[in-house]
């Protein structure tokens, strides 16, 4: 009776169970549409208050456009910044790229306040924020013309519009307007932090007083410096247990990844062949094409360089020389032709037939290098384009492109020693480098290249270019037994213990000398030669790159060593007369005596201004600048305040519940 029912009725059955459908999508629908009315216009969307910046509100969504927009800014610097940066730009067009990428974007100071601070990510925004408006009140504003004008400037860099499309797709979504316009409100942010750092950075007189002071101080010093090297032979016998020990102790360690430095894991080893275009070969190809213009351009363009006549000093024998001096006392023309002589002469270039010859050997060189690596090139390409791994030899001729197989495993060390491509280069790292890397990659998707693909051009510094595969890789181990690396164990211990000699033998020396109140008196009874330093200060300044960067100086027996140059300026400043000082990554002991000092000299003051004013300017701006950009600071300023939920909680971003 009842499917009877059912069946007499399954028309009014089927109408019901379709507006049934039809309610649930519909009921699905307007749940999805009040969400997003909610996140649009309701409380907890994009016109949800989020804090005030001197009394204005501000809403979520637009503290979401001002952040969005940034970081689309700063994501499209770094890409052009990686993009045009090709290996042969030169040191200007290097300037100029950082110049219009990187360096007119505050994303990275941005994005590392997000991640160094532990406010929440919603008040640090609003500082930005506030510090734009801030930097919109005194005047600081970009245009769209200047966005536009930056994008022109990368162009003779290599921007093209296929790259500029990119961008817009990858960073923006596709629109153009919104990427240029957080552009905009970068670039506006980046011209007032540097007014900023200008301003606050300013040196004043009594810092420079004091870093010059700090900076010229000038002392001499005795030293005797010894070396564990020059000890080793002193160390005769070393028991086997005392290899074995060192040996099990380090033998899990790569060398120089244990605490102590020592190691005798044996390292990653590849087997490799690799094709090499040699230039010569090309030399026949390339000469034609370096004509009789090319060859004048370049003699004008660097002839006040690279072909000026040297000029020899015009020695006199002692007796003209005493013979000029009397004739100079007695007569004034000859003083004022001794003055002229003096003059610096004047630049004389050689003459343009002189070296032509050498001209056009030059070029074609250069041309024949070019044809070299296009030609690898094409090879590597055609390789790749195969299904199954193909013998190297066929693309070599046997002059021009030649195949050497290393069958043999090397170490990323032995590697570098092979002749010719041990120091090629690519376009990121070093041949033995991205070799043996492969090692460590294999059988991953990450892997650069895989063992028996053939690896992009490497350019070495004999002009050749080179392509090479790995044909066998042997992960790095743990050595079967002491006697695998016996010789490389005995060499540290017998280091090791001669550094141990000649430490003790430094606090012998320096207990000797406090006795006879002289370095050099006990150097002399211990057979150890002492040497005097030259006048020099903490610091050496030289120019590089416009600016002006220190090192410090060299000392006799020592080199350049910051560590014993600051702790004789600190013996000199605590009035201690004598100091070992020991440095033990080069296993040296050295012993200084203080033999006298000088005060700063005020008329080298002026001349060092341009260099103390730039550190003291510096230092004064990165610390105001940490003050002045720090989300605090930024919200007392700009009276900003944030909003706070009423549910305390609520747990927080970091994932800590509010009020441990």
């Amino acid at each position: 009776m009842t499917l009877a029912f059912f069946r007499r009725h399954r028309k009014a059955f089927m109408v019901l169970m379709v507006l049934a459908v039809i309610s649930l999508v519909l009921g699905w629908s307007f749940g999805q549409m009040m969400q997003k009315w909610d996140r649009w216009f309701g409380a907890g969307g994009l016109r949800k208050p989020v804090g005030t910046i001197a009394g204005r509100t501000v809403r979520a969504g637009e503290l979401g456009e001002f952040y969005s927009g940034l970081k689309m800014a700063g994501q499209a610097s770094q890409w052009w910044a990686m993009v045009l940066n090709p290996r042969d730009a030169s040191p200007e067009d290097r300037r100029r790229l950082y110049a219009y990428t990187m360096g007119m974007t505050a994303w990275p100071i941005l994005s590392q306040t997000m991640k160094s601070e532990r406010a929440d990510r919603d008040t640090i925004k609003l500082a930005w924020l506030a510090l734009y408006e801030e930097a919109r009140r005194l005047g600081f504003s970009t245009s769209a013309a200047q966005v536009n004008a930056r994008i022109e400037s990368l162009k003779p860099l290599g921007l093209t519009g296929v790259h500029l499309a990119r961008v817009v797709d990858d960073v923006a979504g596709g629109r153009q307007g919104l990427l240029f316009e957080g552009l905009r409100k970068d670039m506006t942010l980046v011209a007032y932090i540097n007014w900023l750092g200008e301003t606050l950075g300013a040196a004043v007189e009594p810092e420079m007083r004091r870093e010059f002071t700090r900076m010229d101080k000038r002392i001499r010093v005795r030293l005797v410096a010894l070396n564990a090297e020059d000890a080793v032979e002193q160390v005769k016998d070393v028991a086997d247990e005392t290899l074995r020990k060192q040996f099990g102790k380090y033998r899990k360690f790569l060398a120089g990844k244990s605490p102590e430095g020592y190691g005798y894991r044996i390292p990653d080893r590849v087997a490799i062949e690799y094709l090499v275009a040699d230039p010569a070969g090309f030399e026949k190809e390339a000469a034609p094409e370096v004509t009789a213009k090319a060859v004048r351009a370049y003699y004008d363009a660097n002839k006040d360089t690279e072909f000026l006549v040297k000029q020899e000093k015009d020695e006199k024998p002692d007796a003209d020389k005493k013979d000029d001096a009397k004739a100079a006392d007695g007569n004034a023309q000859t003083a004022s032709a001794d003055e002229e002589h003096q003059k610096p002469p004047e630049k004389k270039v050689r003459p343009f037939d002189e070296v032509r010859d050498q001209i056009r050997k030059t070029l074609v060189r250069r041309h024949a290098e070019r044809l070299a690596r296009r030609r690898l090139h094409e090879n590597v390409a055609e390789i790749r384009t195969m299904r199954k791994k193909p013998k190297l030899g066929i693309w070599a001729d046997g002059t021009a492109v030649r195949h050497v197989r290393a069958e043999n495993l090397h170490t990323a060390e032995a590697l570098a020693e092979l002749e010719g491509i041990g120091q090629a280069t690519g376009q990121t790292d070093a041949f033995p480098a991205y070799a043996v890397a492969v090692v460590e990659l294999v059988g991953q998707d990450k892997a650069r290249i895989a063992v028996g693909e053939i690896s992009d051009v490497f350019t070495g510094a004999d002009g050749r270019a080179y392509a090479f595969r790995v044909t066998d890789v042997q992960a790095n181990h743990e050595p079967a037994d002491l006697n695998e690396v016996r010789d490389k164990v005995l060499a540290d211990v017998r280091r090791a213990k001669a550094f141990e000699m000649i430490r003790e033998r430094g606090k012998k020396l320096i207990e000797a000398a406090s006795a006879k109140k002289s370095l050099e008196a006990a150097a002399k009874d211990a057979g150890l030669e002492t040497v005097v330093s030259d006048w020099f200060p903490r610091e050496r300044a030289i120019p590089y790159g416009g600016r002006w960067i220190t090192l410090p100086p060299a000392l006799p027996k020592v080199g350049s060593n910051r560590l014993v140059v600051e702790e004789c300026f600190r013996m000199a400043e605590d009035g201690r007369q004598r100091i070992l000082v020991t440095l033990a990554g080069r296993q040296m002991v050295v012993a200084a005596e203080l033999i006298e000092r000088k005060p700063p000299r005020e008329a080298a003051f002026d001349a060092m201004r341009p260099l103390i004013a730039q550190r003291v300017a510096s230092r004064l701006a990165e610390s105001a600048l940490r003050d002045v950009l720090a989300s605090g600071a930024i919200q007392r300023r700009m009276i900003v305040v944030p909003k706070v939920d009423d549910d305390s909680s609520r747990p927080s971003e970091t994932g800590d519940e509010t009020g441990r």
